[in-house]
């Protein structure tokens, strides 16, 4: 399976690994053909986002 990312920092990427911060969309329940492979989309959540940027600072 395939993750088409929507928004934050790699929006539309396509990738085989769902990446931090983002989750699978609930709105989207069917997978759409990408070539010879089924995709799914994977949004960005801002709180998600809010998390990654207080772990960079504390690094």
């Amino acid at each position: 399976m395939i993750y088409v990312l929507v928004g934050g920092p790699r929006d539309g990427q396509h990738v085989d690994d769902l990446p931090r911060g983002y989750r699978l969309s609930l709105g989207d329940p069917q997978p759409e053909p990408f070539a010879e492979f089924d995709t799914v989309r994977a949004v960005w959540f801002e709180l998600d986002e809010a998390m990654f940027r207080s772990a960079q600072r504390r690094d």
